[in-house]
């Protein structure tokens, strides 16, 4: 078995930028700015790195994850970051994939009338963003311990 390569980076650096681009997003929409050209190029460039942090994930969970999979879900200490964590992210994952799509849509209509729709669907875009973090952390994690249980370790 090959570790994940620069392919899971790239997934995590497109996931962890559209994080960074929905929270300057919120800022601007919380504090009530008026620079709709900011707020709409945000929405969009949020949209655009959900998307390709999907993309990038796509080789990782249908080449490299299988593997590390097999072993999480075979012993006991690890089965449940597979069972409850990875299915709970891909559910979270895909409603942020369609809120972030909504982002633009919302942000290039009428701002005012729009701007509550818009603020929480960021809102919802980042905090969904920081469980899936915090859910991959454990279930990478949870693989490391498995490779270690199966080399005899533990």
């Amino acid at each position: 078995m090959q570790p994940p390569g620069i392919e899971a980076g790239i997934h995590v650096f497109f996931a962890l930028l559209s994080l960074l681009s929905a929270s300057a997003l919120l800022a601007l929409l919380h504090t009530g700015s008026t620079n709709v050209k900011m707020i709409r190029a945000l929405a969009l460039g949020t949209a655009i790195l959900v998307w390709l942090a999907w993309l990038a994930s796509v080789y990782v969970y249908t080449v490299e994850y299988p593997v590390d999979k097999a072993l999480i879900v075979k012993y006991p200490q690890t089965a449940l970051a597979h069972k409850f964590g990875m299915e709970v992210k891909e559910h979270i994952f895909y409603t942020g994939l369609l809120l972030s799509t909504l982002l633009p849509i919302f942000a290039y209509t009428d701002l005012e009338k729009s701007r509550k729709l818009l603020l929480w669907a960021t809102l919802f875009v980042i905090l969904g963003g920081i469980v899936e973090e915090i859910l991959g952390g454990w279930v990478s994690i949870s693989a490391k311990i498995a490779w270690t249980l199966k080399a005899g370790g533990g």
